[in-house]
């Protein structure tokens, strides 16, 4: 849309500075633009906390920061058979280092075996992760339904709103979304390159380890 190209090159030209790295203008009014986008995108899937909004490159970083930061060896992660190669290479490859992943089959339309959750649902389950729709049938799955059965049981829920963020209304309050990943370039309506992860309440920020380190400007004596 017009209205994001002029917004890139309204930046551009009266901010371009490195948020949060410096205190000259440029840079506070740069950290001022990102801290109005959580805002705006606590506002729109309904997220209490704007600093619980973490900005990533797409969908597919925003899920691999939840996955690997997340879980470990011997954790228990439930997903099903229609996710997006975006959840399902980095849950394999984790596999390998010794996560237990259960895939539950989902029918021919992307609905899915409800009994094969269900029996998957075990207390030690740490994370269920599913998509809102799938980015080949456009099947939409019951994420508040799903949300209660892994909560009935402990474990946390990671939905991949790639599909739906912007199209379909998202409010991670009332579907009980622990998190949310989403990216910028489909239905949000931005370029390339942007995407986020929503870290609900109910999810301890200290336990997501961090992909990469390095490139803070301040605090430098911590990690």
């Amino acid at each position: 849309p017009r209205a994001v190209i002029q917004a890139m090159t309204d930046f551009l030209e009266r901010a371009g500075g490195n948020p949060g790295r410096s205190g000259h203008r440029l840079s506070v009014q740069a950290g001022r633009l990102v801290y109005n986008a959580r805002e705006t995108l606590a506002e729109l899937f309904h997220a209490r906390d704007p600093l619980r909004v973490i900005f990533t490159l797409n969908a597919t970083h925003a899920i691999n920061l939840a996955l690997c930061g997340m879980l470990r060896p011997g954790d228990r992660v439930i997903t099903t058979g229609i996710e997006h190669n975006a959840v399902m290479r980095p849950l394999r490859a984790l596999e390998l280092e010794g996560v237990r992943l259960v895939v539950v089959p989902c029918a021919p339309d992307g609905t899915l075996d409800w009994n094969a959750l269900r029996a998957a649902l075990t207390a030690d389950t740490r994370l269920v992760v599913v998509n809102h729709a799938s980015n080949v049938i456009g099947t939409l799955l019951p994420i508040a339904e799903i949300a209660r059965l892994a909560h009935r049981v402990g474990a946390l829920i990671l939905v991949d709103a790639a599909q739906t963020a912007g199209v379909i209304p998202i409010d991670v309050q009332a579907l009980e979304i622990d998190l949310l990943a989403f990216t910028g370039h489909k239905g949000l309506l931005g370029p390339p390159g942007t995407g986020g992860l929503v870290i609900g309440e109910s999810v301890d920020e200290a336990i997501l380890q961090p992909l990469w380190r390095g490139g803070t400007g301040s605090r430098s004596e911590f990690e």
